[in-house]
């Protein structure tokens, strides 16, 4: 019965998946959704490929995923993967589905997919993944996933004790990971540590975890990532088998050591957050056995997906976009922090972080605001501030705590037409950070202000 049920959800499945495209619209995590809701083993009982990796975390989680099959589609393999959906149970099932047969056998020979920390449960028992990277773990959204234990247990209940881990050596919480797995690399970064311990934001760890004794910090670059010990015990973090030992943001390149072996990528990006997502893919690729020299040659072709970062120059304009995930603290954190430091002497910050789904349900919590760290918007290289959304008078309230000088901000209820509050001919370099959810309105608001900055008014 249970496997008559299994090609049932098949059929109609892929039947959906027809259907979309009929009617023009990209196959979603829509056809998974009805497969398991038809199955609820619907994913067990599809054959897996030879290879199948599976990347999750709190941040960094698509960046890494799609690095990963880049550097794979052009070493050659046609890679399986979800970067057209969601990363929960109903996206991972539509993409192993529509990339095999009806009678569930793969036709590619590797998958990469992104997954939730929330779905473990829903995802690993099912499919036992050949290789797990979990880039780090934090505090995340309030209403899902706050508690770094709670996401710490729900992985661990999931993963196979088969599978090889790839975790950051700097991430404390995240090295931890997996302890039923043998299999464990660890990654990370020595290049440019900080002096000191940046900005005020809360911490997600402060005691030692096996004996309850006060961490130490040898250097910390932002929450809890760095480098701890306890004096107490001598639990620390553990040893890097991979790490970036140089970035050489000049020359627009990093080196990643392992062992003995020396070899430099091109710097897609220097924000610090991403050159830990480059050194663990680099790592799982080195532990599938691809090539350094695939590896760079991918990089050189590599750029971030334009949805989470994009750069245009518009007549006198620099106009940078950058994804600033909503709800996520830490996240939005680091974006203001690396905001902060980009060029320019006098920025003006277009803001959209303004919860879409809390505004449909007039949702009053603004609780997340509070683990947000605003200092970095006190840096004098950034002149004006607009807050662009309903919530834009909370963001002013936080803003004020941390020290911020209110005659620099700007607030506007509508996101609509935001843009119109720059000064295009006060500010030249202009950064519009924007929430998840709110991609096509910014992408708009950016085109209205490329307009302006090619027709210079």
């Amino acid at each position: 019965m249970d496997k008559l049920r299994f090609y049932v959800a098949m059929a109609a499945a892929k039947l959906s998946a027809v259907g979309l495209r009929l009617l023009g619209r990209n196959a979603s995590y829509l056809p998974g959704l009805i497969a398991v809701t038809i199955c609820k083993n619907f994913i067990g009982h599809l054959q897996k490929p030879e290879t199948l990796i599976c990347v999750t975390g709190t941040n960094g989680k698509t960046t890494t995923s799609n690095l990963l099959n880049t550097v794979l589609t052009n070493s050659g393999e046609k890679v399986t993967n979800n970067s057209f959906g969601s990363n929960v149970q109903g996206g991972v099932a539509a993409a192993l589905l529509l990339n095999s047969t009806f009678t569930g056998k793969p036709k590619n020979r590797i998958a990469v997919l992104e997954v939730d920390e929330r779905s473990s449960l829903l995802v690993y028992p099912f499919m036992a993944p050949d290789y797990l990277i979990c880039n780090n773990i934090m505090r995340d959204s309030i209403k899902r996933n706050a508690h770094t234990d709670f996401i710490s247990y729900i992985i661990n209940s999931a993963v196979p004790e088969t599978t090889k881990v790839i975790l950051n050596a700097d991430d404390i919480i995240g090295a931890q990971l997996c302890p039923q797995c043998e299999k464990k690399v660890f990654f990370g970064v020595d290049a440019l540590p900080p002096a000191k311990t940046e900005g005020m934001t809360a911490r997600d760890i402060v005691y030692c975890p096996k004996c309850g004794g006060k961490l130490e910090a040898e250097y910390l670059r932002y929450n809890h990532i760095g480098r701890w010990r306890c004096a107490d015990c001598g639990f620390a973090s553990p040893a890097r088998d991979y790490v970036v030992t140089d970035v050489d943001k000049a020359a627009g390149t990093f080196t990643v050591a392992h062992g003995e072996e020396r070899h430099s990528f091109k710097l897609v990006n220097d924000n610090i957050v991403n050159v830990f997502n480059f050194c663990g893919a680099i790592a799982l690729l080195r532990e599938m056995g691809v090539p350094y020299e695939t590896i760079e040659t991918a990089f050189q072709d590599t750029e971030l997906v334009k949805t989470r970062y994009d750069h245009i120059e518009a007549g006198k304009l620099h106009i940078t976009r950058i994804l600033a995930k909503g709800q996520n603290p830490v996240a939005v954190s680091r974006t203001f922090s690396y905001t902060a430091k980009c060029p320019g002497d006098k920025k003006c910050l277009l803001l959209i972080i303004d919860d879409k789904e809390d505004n449909i349900h007039n949702v009053e919590s603004t609780c997340w605001l509070y683990d947000l760290d605003y200092t970095p918007l006190k840096d004098p290289t950034i002149d004006c501030m607009i807050f662009a959304g309903k919530r834009c008078k909370d963001h002013v309230l936080r803003a004020a705590m941390s020290g911020v000088d209110l005659s620099k901000i700007v607030t506007t209820d509508e996101v609509k037409n935001c843009s119109a509050l720059v000064d295009t001919q006060k500010y030249q370099d202009i950064y519009l950070l924007f929430e998840n959810y709110w991609l096509d309105e910014a992408l708009a608001e950016e085109k209205l202000l490329v307009a302006r900055g090619e027709s210079g008014t």
